[in-house]
């Protein structure tokens, strides 16, 4: 799934931004760095699975 994600900079970038982003104070800013981080795992994962 890695390799899917970094074939992509934007999504790698938008990746990291919300692995920093989860360090945050703010539990807002946490839980939106957690959803958009899954959204950017799901949709490799959904890649690489085929579908």
């Amino acid at each position: 799934m890695t390799v899917e994600i970094e074939r992509h900079p934007d999504t790698a970038r938008r990746l990291q931004a919300a692995e920093r982003a989860m360090d945050s104070d703010d539990p807002q800013v946490r839980d939106d760095a957690i959803r958009a981080a899954g959204e950017i795992v799901r949709a490799a994962h959904r890649v690489v699975a085929g579908g």
